[in-house]
């Protein structure tokens, strides 16, 4: 564990004078910052707006979002009060996400590195300039509502932001470069890589933390997202590859309900078939979680697309 000597009396002085309209603002602000955010987000650009850009934005956060889990893990410093044991007291966050919390490293952020990324990188694609506004005002927000409620340092946070924004930079500027280089690797050893890859990250975690911890089941769930895109968004593309922009409002948000419903029904479907086998804190049990997400992020990107098209709620387009 490495005891970085960041401003803890900085993060108390939020503590101290919290205001019960501002610590709902932060609590609220955080959300945007949350993985479950940027699913339901990025499953509607998918939907409704454009494919290709949505499984671009999609990689980025899951890659940063591991990345982040890797640094964590190895610079292993814990969160503001955990050495105290008084941060129940002072985090103000629901009881649940402190337990899940108290778990977890605090170096970098995972919010502001997720949401410099993320939101900068559509920062690029859209030319409103009001909605540019509200896109930085996000990644301030979510960085700032760390340290107020308590369960980041600032410099968690400083360093999220650069991490991410060298991310987002790299993004822009060489992710359609990667991905026709990418569309060239043959689909069976696509898969293969991104098996392998995930298997070595996981072995990575395994190796710096030494446990299988929330942080190294985390970090296979997100890597088995990452690995659900590979296999479905290529079967989307040749055997339906439907139009994001065909149909009305009502058919989009229809679209956007069955890809939402068809993830949560194979998580929730798969959770409970593994439920008997494997305990998560076993190497088969992030195995099995592994898979479980697996398929429920291709289920989302090429099951869905299916229904929808056979209830005719998109247009075909030629196939890829």
């Amino acid at each position: 564990m490495i005891h970085l000597h960041f401003n803890l009396q900085l993060v108390q002085f939020f503590v101290d004078h919290r205001i019960v309209s501002l610590t709902r603002l932060f609590v609220f602000a955080s959300f945007f910052g949350s993985a479950a955010f940027y699913i339901l987000l990025t499953s509607f650009l998918f939907v409704a707006w454009d494919k290709r850009q949505a499984i671009r934005i999609s990689v980025l956060i899951l890659l940063t979002i591991l990345i982040n889990d890797v640094l964590k893990i190895f610079i292993k410093n814990p969160r503001p009060f955990i050495e105290q044991g008084t941060y129940r007291q002072k985090w103000a966050v629901s009881p649940r996400d402190a337990t899940i919390l108290a778990t977890e490293y605090s170096t970098p952020s995972g919010h502001a590195m997720g949401s410099s990324a993320f939101y900068f990188y559509l920062f690029t694609l859209v030319r409103n300039r009001f909605v540019r506004v509200i896109l930085v005002v996000a990644v301030v927000l979510i960085g700032a509502s760390r340290p107020y409620l308590g369960v980041h340092y600032v410099e968690d946070v400083l360093l999220g932001w650069l991490v991410g924004l060298v991310l987002a930079g790299g993004a822009i500027r060489y992710i359609a470069q990667l991905a026709e280089i990418w569309e060239t690797v043959p689909y069976g050893l696509q898969i293969v890589i991104a098996l392998a890859a995930s298997f070595a990250v996981w072995l990575l975690a395994l190796a710096l933390d030494g446990r299988i911890n929330d942080q190294v089941r985390e970090l296979t769930a997100y890597s088995g997202l990452l690995t659900g895109i590979v296999v479905g968004f290529p079967l989307e593309l040749r055997i339906t590859n439907f139009d994001p922009h065909s149909g009305g409002a009502m058919a989009k948000i229809l679209r956007y309900a069955i890809s939402l419903g068809v993830m949560a029904f194979v998580l929730f479907a798969l959770k409970l078939a593994w439920r008997p086998f494997a305990a998560s804190e076993t190497a088969f049990g992030c195995a099995l979680e592994y898979v479980r997400y697996v398929a429920a992020e291709s289920a989302a990107i090429f099951v869905a697309p299916l229904i929808f098209c056979k209830l005719k709620l998109a247009d075909l387009g030629s196939r890829a």
